[in-house]
């Protein structure tokens, strides 16, 4: 830089007073002039593990310590709520779930990742494990990342697909308890029941989506009340 050029950092927008910093390759803040403070603590939007490795690779907004192998992107699902996703042209994603804190899945999604590690290296894939940060702080996207490469991903599959069997992966009481409380559930299936098919909280979303205030008008008619049971 030019002699006595003065720089303003473009995350504080402080005066940069010394060292100057530059935004890596693929970030928000990428050729941007950054304070030493906000170049190094900016919290991680996502946090990677390469294979067994236990040091973790660290993608935030002004650093990218994947070698440029992976992106995150911020997409919005509204104003208020949204989550990091991963891109990149390498690697393939293959699973991808959400750690929700003090949840059942969560044991259940630990027991996997632990399996599919011990596996995928024992046949010799080339992976990462991707935790990503999301507008709710009780919950953290969970992706797996394969190398783009046809055996590799096959492979994954397939251990995937036997390692979800041996954790239950798709027993109804991991999708449940999220949205609505169980008791609420329960009242839904029971007021419903033989008209929809209700096992998780996702079918009730989806029916919301689909049907609008009147679905909730219908549970008034089935129940025969003015209360507002949802």
């Amino acid at each position: 830089m030019s002699k006595g050029k003065r720089y303003t950092c473009a995350s504080c927008e402080a005066s940069i007073q010394g060292k100057v910093y530059f935004g890596e390759e693929s970030t928000h803040y990428e050729g941007k002039p950054l304070c030493q403070s906000c170049y190094y603590e900016d919290e991680p939007v996502a946090t990677l593990y390469r294979d067994r490795d236990e040091e973790p690779h660290v993608i935030s907004l002004t650093r990218n310590e994947t070698d440029g192998e992976f992106r995150a992107k911020w997409y919005s699902t509204d104003p208020w709520r949204g989550r990091y996703q991963l891109s990149s042209e390498s690697y393939v994603m293959v699973f991808s779930d959400a750690i929700l804190a003090y949840h059942e899945s969560e044991a259940m999604l630990k027991e996997l990742n632990d399996r599919a590690i011990q596996r995928f290296n024992e046949v010799g894939i080339d992976f990462y494990r991707a935790f990503l940060r999301t507008s709710n702080l009780f919950c953290t996207d969970y992706d797996i990342w394969v190398k783009k490469d046809p055996a590799q991903i096959l492979a994954a599959h397939l251990i995937l697909q036997g390692i979800k069997k041996e954790v239950d992966y798709n027993n109804p009481l991991y999708s449940t308890g999220i949205v609505f409380d169980r008791e609420t559930l329960g009242k839904l299936k029971t007021v419903l029941r033989g008209k929809y098919r209700i096992e998780t909280d996702s079918d009730v979303m989806k029916l919301v989506q689909e049907k609008g205030e009147s679905l909730i008008q219908e549970i008034k008619n089935q129940i025969g009340t003015s209360e507002n049971v949802l």
